[in-house]
């Protein structure tokens, strides 16, 4: 029967090589072959539990990944340039500050530690990183579809794509599990309020009624006419008013 050799992870390479040094510095012999003595990343992000990973599908056709990672910087000066997340379905998340997402209460529910610390602001911040370790939640969001026929529990494989100002481009794969909680709780609420809403430009009533019209004219009084409508033709200003003449009236003098 084969015997399956399980494969380290770079934290447990790098305890290995960090103790092969030290017995070589006791003067005891050590074999350098191997990948042991490769140089490492200088920067890493390794998932910690898949049970602390989730993939939402959220209303309206948006996608959230929270996965529960650690960050390892080797080196200084590493500067990240551009980074997204991809989902196995070709959809493309950015990793936006979760604090904006309208369902951060929802999603932030299941972690472990309340508020979480999330590794975003060193994924983003436009800074040179500097040596360190930490560990958080990685958050991206965007839109996309998820396959109706997956059903929730699914491990979906998600991978974070990172690129610093050297050009290298390092992947790192996620497991996390389909969850469609926050769809379920709030897409009937969402279809409603867009079911009955009124359109902006809709008027209730496009002809005022009767009784509207008989208090406008009450309150208006009754109408007077313009004064370009009066036909009573004004005298001359500074010439006599036409007065009859009497014809039996003689010119004065005569």
């Amino acid at each position: 029967m084969p015997i399956t050799k399980s494969r380290l992870t770079r934290t447990e390479a790098q305890e290995y090589r960090t103790r092969l040094l030290q017995l070589e510095k006791m003067g005891i012999p050590i074999w350098r072959g191997g990948d042991f003595w490769h140089e490492p990343d200088p920067l890493t992000v390794e998932q910690i539990d898949d049970h602390l990973a989730w993939i939402y599908e959220l209303p309206l056709g948006e996608i959230a990944v929270v996965v529960f990672a650690e960050l390892t910087v080797l080196r200084s000066g590493i500067l990240i340039m551009d980074r997204g997340v991809k989902t196995q379905w070709d959809d493309f998340l950015d990793l936006s500050d979760p604090k904006e997402s309208t369902y951060y209460e929802d999603i932030i529910h299941g972690l472990p530690s309340f508020p979480p610390k999330f590794l975003n602001h060193w994924l983003t911040g436009n800074v040179p990183l500097r040596p360190r370790q930490e560990e958080g939640v990685i958050f991206a969001k965007g839109w996309g579809s998820v396959p109706p026929e997956c059903p929730d529990e699914t491990l979906i494989t998600v991978k974070l794509f990172l690129r610093d100002q050297r050009g290298n481009e390092p992947c790192f794969d996620f497991e996390a599990r389909l969850d469609r909680s926050v769809k379920r709780k709030y897409q009937p609420r969402l279809r409603e309020r867009l079911t009955n809403r009124v359109p902006i430009f809709q008027r209730e009533d496009t002809e005022p009624r009767d009784q509207d019209r008989t208090i406008e004219q009450q309150v208006r009084g009754p109408i007077s006419p313009s004064p370009g409508a009066v036909s009573v033709e004004k005298p001359i200003e500074g010439s006599p008013p036409d007065v009859p003449r009497d014809e039996t009236d003689e010119p004065i003098g005569a």
